[in-house]
């Protein structure tokens, strides 16, 4: 198995990818499939590694995502918790999981990594 550092990454458009990203990465920690590391947050995002560098967003909050569900027996409400990045008031992206406590503890760790990064929506 080939290192993650030899791992194609990409960033949000006008935005670069810190070269030390693949070594970031691997020693990131995850998060369901979030990894928080110290230069930025890493997550798969279609066929590329999404790499969120602190330096390239203002804030970060989960959104929760309520769906429903028909099954053969009824209805039922699936949650979803999407890590949202944001930059000057426009979302940039979203990492996605079923994993309430993974996500806010992945968004603890970034406050930590990052604390000058606002954290949750503003009031």
């Amino acid at each position: 198995m080939a290192p993650m550092a030899d791992k194609k990454f990409s960033a949000f458009k006008g935005t670069a990818v810190p070269e030390a990203a693949g070594a970031d990465y691997d020693t990131a920690q995850v998060f369901d499939k979030v990894r928080v590391g110290a230069l930025g947050v890493y997550y798969r995002d279609g066929f590329h590694i999404r790499c969120v560098p602190y330096a390239s967003i203002d804030r970060v909050f989960i959104r929760i995502q309520e769906v429903r569900g028909r099954m053969c027996c009824g209805q039922t409400t699936f949650a979803y918790f999407r890590l949202v990045f944001v930059k000057d008031g426009k979302e940039l992206g979203d990492a996605i999981s079923e994993n309430e406590q993974a996500m806010d503890r992945a968004l603890a760790r970034i406050h930590e990594q990052a604390p000058a990064l606002a954290i949750g929506v503003p009031a």
